[in-house]
């Protein structure tokens, strides 16, 4: 194998698969990343057998062939190089590195031990905006739980129609809805999955901004594509909870708030909140008061002044949850609905009513 390439490109593509290699000590190839060269591409592959990488590099290919090396080493080598150009060479399972300045030789391993990366019989596939998924995925990953007790919890559910994705996730204590419309982009039948929250972390970092992405589903399975990158990933298996019940139509107390002043309200009331990290929001005729209280810092109040129906409710929430709901709205105004402390609350932009935030208060007593 000999492939000549920018080093740029090349480091990019590394500092992204490095993040999908394995580091189980009795399967140590998984710490490797596959590089394979047939044509004009250079093709770059990392797995830890859950979710996988597979990547191409446009260059100039010298020769045919593949290489194994350890991906902590050519990463860090290529982060450290300061020449433009980058040649590639494999010389008996061993990776040879070539620069204007320099001549690095790194040990490999067989790159026939390496696993086979899985191709997917495809049963669904759709297409969406880049942007679009990534904001989507962003407003509701934080409401993914990390308690492995319930598997199901640990991934974001999606529900893919002829008109419309929509997006799920929960830890029992808030739970994040966010619909996309789809304009019959799907080619299939409707589906649904649960996907590995550490995909969806990984693809708000790495996919491409202004591009379509192919999403295709099948055998437990799915993959992502889009401008020379394939991520495969494993879905999580088990039934994702029947949610629409646990979210509120009618409330005990409901206004309009200003998003910037209740964020302000809350991070200083935090300042002062106990070891439960609780705010309490006090909701009367005239608006709320955001109060907290610690016994060895201090207490603090603050009142916001908004249209508020219903009847007077006092209620305290985990101010880091309030706070994971409150960033993903993108509205100057939200509508804030209660309903007493044992039922659920509910946040929503003003008007753009494709994302729900619902939020369990905490029991002070």
């Amino acid at each position: 194998m000999r492939f000549t390439c920018t080093k740029e490109n090349l480091e990019k593509i590394l500092s992204i698969a490095e993040r999908f290699i394995g580091k189980n000590l009795t399967l140590p190839i998984l710490g490797n990343i596959l590089f394979e060269c047939d044509g004009g591409n250079l093709k770059i592959s990392a797995t830890n057998l859950e979710y996988a990488i597979q990547a191409e590099i446009s260059g100039k290919s010298g020769k045919a062939g593949k290489a194994c090396v350890p991906a902590k080493v050519i990463n860090s080598l290529v982060q450290s190089l300061r020449d433009d150009k980058i040649e590639l060479e494999e010389k008996q399972a061993n990776l040879v590195v070539t620069t204007d300045t320099r001549r690095v030789i790194i040990n490999g391993v067989s790159a026939d031990d390496f696993p086979l990366i899985p191709k997917i019989k495809k049963t669904s596939v759709f297409s969406i905006d880049s942007a679009t998924l990534q904001d989507a995925l962003a407003k509701v990953l934080p409401s993914v739980s990390t308690s492995e007790f319930k598997p199901e919890l640990t991934g974001i559910y999606m529900r893919v129609s002829q008109k419309e994705i929509c997006l799920v996730a929960t830890d029992t204590f808030r739970l994040a809805e966010k619909k996309i419309e789809m304009d019959d982009k799907i080619k299939g039948d409707s589906c649904a999955f649960i996907l590995p929250s550490r995909i969806a972390q990984e693809l708000v970092r790495v996919l491409p901004t202004g591009e379509d992405v192919m999403v295709s589903l099948g055998d437990s399975q799915v993959l992502f594509e889009v401008r020379g990158i394939k991520i495969i990933s494993r879905l999580i298996e088990g039934n994702f909870p029947e949610y629409g019940a646990i979210i509120p139509k009618e409330f005990g107390a409901s206004g309009f708030f200003k998003k910037f002043e209740v964020v302000d309200a809350v991070r200083s009331s935090s300042i002062f909140s106990s070891k439960l990290q609780d705010v309490a929001f006090n909701f009367y005729s005239k608006g709320a008061e955001v109060s907290s209280a610690n016994s060895d810092i201090g207490e603090f109040k603050t009142s916001l002044t908004a249209a508020v129906t219903g009847k007077e409710l006092l209620i305290s929430f985990n101010y880091r949850y309030l706070l994971d709901g409150l960033n993903a709205l993108h509205e100057e105004e939200f509508f804030f609905g209660l309903n007493g402390e044992n039922k659920p609350s509910f946040l929503r932009n003003k008007t753009d009513g494709s994302f729900s935030y619902v939020l369990m208060p905490i029991r002070l007593t």
